[in-house]
């Protein structure tokens, strides 16, 4: 049986961090992003990103950078914060949570995501969003799974050079 443990995200996690993003990327938004855009991105250059937010604000009182192990190894990560969009003040928000794709299926994307939960409650929410791109149905799934709802909100943003569709998903505690 695999040894699952989720944990804060600490600087030496980093390049983990980094290779984790984009190959949880490269995987979950093929057909949904521009395939040049995907193919271009560099583990070392997300690497590069996170040590320097990890560097700066080590240990934020008002978010969390998770981690999930599996069998020891960083398989996926997570972002909790206040939420960002002018309509959600006083909203927690998991603005992000990426699983390497070898570990999809194994529990540890469901473990992240119930240690995402509890800790926007530690932080105080008692509502919470997230966006997701529209046309990511596995993603969509798993959180309408984890009792997550779509709440009729969308916006379309930029990236890779194409338009990307997000819609939101809210839920109460």
């Amino acid at each position: 049986m695999a040894t699952i443990a989720v944990r804060m995200a600490e600087l030496s996690d980093a390049d983990d961090m980094g290779r984790v993003h984009v190959e949880a990327w490269q995987a979950a938004y093929r057909r949904i992003m521009p395939d040049e855009f995907l193919d271009e991105l560099r583990p070392a250059d997300r690497a590069k990103d996170w040590r320097a937010a990890l560097e700066r604000n080590p240990d934020p009182p008002e978010g969390r950078r998770l981690v999930v192990e599996l069998d020891g190894s960083v398989v996926g990560m997570a972002l909790v914060w206040p939420a960002r969009g002018e309509d959600e003040g006083g909203l927690g928000e998991l603005i992000m949570i990426n699983l390497a794709p070898t570990a999809w299926g194994t529990g540890a994307g469901t473990e992240l995501f119930e240690t995402c939960e509890d800790e926007l409650r530690r932080l105080g929410f008692a509502e919470v969003v997230l966006w997701v791109a529209e046309a990511n149905a596995r993603a969509r799934r798993f959180y309408e799974r984890q009792g997550w709802t779509a709440d009729g909100s969308a916006k379309t943003d930029e990236i890779g050079g194409a338009p990307i569709t997000e819609v939101r998903y809210r839920k109460v505690f």
